[in-house]
């Protein structure tokens, strides 16, 4: 008990240092296809972490996203647990106003407060408090930087990256947005196709029947694929379309994207054989589609190993005053899936809890960033 005290007090006297350095990156905007904007943010917490805490970094040059970053407690030590977290949010600049962050009482307001970019102060802050112990063991972070895309700018290499970085290690937290009291035991798997459709144009007056209409194409397609969707299990949004030129023209190319989220692998090839089974069946004469693979992220499946570690997390919180944990199931993917992959037990949604993430009323818990650096830490030192 007297090691988490340390442990515990030691958190507790540096939350305003990581508060500032929180809302430090928060204020440096990027999404994930700003390649400066990302590698500005890294800039910072590479500095932050080994100029003012003393911690090794990794800085992993990446083509067409910003740069990743590994930071470790230890080097040539035995792996403890690692954490995960991502540097990209999902807003332009600017949509925050300025400044993008702002206090308002326990309420940190902000583009990535707590999607992602809570998650990487309080692994940094756990990081520490793990040294302030006397922690043996290697503490890594890793963060990635185009996670809110399904990691499509990084690609497999990404993913091997993930994989090779993760290996070995006991167990793998994603410092992902929370909810209070809630830890994330599985997520689906998503998929992202683009159909492109051609039609024929005509003048909508004068040669109405002798055009083909992209757009009724498009809008059959998308009643087709929407039916397909069931509660609790696959879905199917089309979510951006576009489309004609003007109005009084039979429109002659259209195209929209579609997410499908799945819960398994199973559920994704047939949600992949439903995609190319309906871009095939025409329903407007005249018409052709094509259809485009986006991007694809594997789903994190509940499995023993994840409920042994939620089991963990769960115990270890009641046992020192930090409340008695849920567990859910989300629809969002995350970065878990591939530390799975690697065969580490893997676990999501330990970072900072808020609401509103993706939209511009997004807030954070001011206090999850000491409460759940005390979660992490108690996790790490009692595995």
């Amino acid at each position: 008990m007297e090691i988490m005290k340390k442990a515990f007090d030691f958190i507790d006297s540096n939350k305003e240092r990581f508060l500032s350095f929180w809302e430090d990156i928060c204020n440096i905007e990027g999404v994930a296809e700003d390649k400066a904007a990302l590698d500005s943010v890294a800039d910072r917490i590479e500095k932050f972490a080994s100029e003012e805490l003393g911690v090794f970094t990794e800085r992993i040059p990446m083509e067409k996203c910003g740069d990743f970053l590994i930071i470790d407690t230890r080097h040539n030590s035995e792996k403890g647990i690692c954490f995960l977290a991502h540097m990209d949010t999902v807003h332009k600049k600017g949509a925050f106003g300025s400044p993008a962050v702002k206090r308002d009482g326990n309420k940190l307001i902000g583009p990535g407060v707590i999607d992602c970019k809570g998650g990487i102060a309080i692994a940094l802050l756990a990081m520490m408090a793990l040294i302030e112990c006397g922690y043996e063991k290697n503490a890594r972070l890793i963060l990635t930087s185009d996670e809110e895309i399904s990691n499509r700018l990084g690609g497999e290499e990404e993913i091997r990256i993930i994989g090779l970085a993760s290996q070995g290690f006991k167990a793998a937290f994603n410092c992902e947005v929370a909810r209070e009291n809630e830890i994330v035991v599985s997520r689906k798997g998503i998929l992202r196709y683009r159909f492109e459709i051609q039609g024929i144009a005509a003048h909508a007056g004068i040669d109405y029947f002798g055009g083909a209409s992209a757009i009724r194409e498009a809008a059959r397609k998308i009643i087709a694929l929407e039916e397909q969707s069931t509660e609790g299990g696959t879905t199917y949004n089309c979510g951006i379309i576009k489309g004609g030129e003007l109005s009084n023209i039979v429109p002659e190319k259209c195209e929209f994207v579609v997410d499908v989220r799945v819960k398994d692998k199973n559920e994704m090839a047939l949600a992949e054989q439903k995609l190319k089974k309906i871009a095939e069946k025409q329903f407007v004469k005249g018409t052709e589609t094509k259809l485009c693979f986006i991007s694809r992220r594997e789903p994190m499946i509940r499995n023993s190993e994840t409920e042994m570690l939620f089991e963990h997390l769960n115990r270890v919180s009641k046992k020192y005053g930090l409340g008695e944990l849920t567990a859910v199931e989300s629809g969002g993917g995350s970065d878990s899936a591939y530390t799975q992959l690697a065969n580490v037990p893997s676990i999501c949604a330990v970072g900072a809890t808020g609401d509103y993430c993706h939209t511009v009323r997004e807030y954070a818990d001011i206090s999850s960033l000491t409460t759940r650096a005390k979660l992490l830490t108690v996790a790490a030192l009692e595995l």
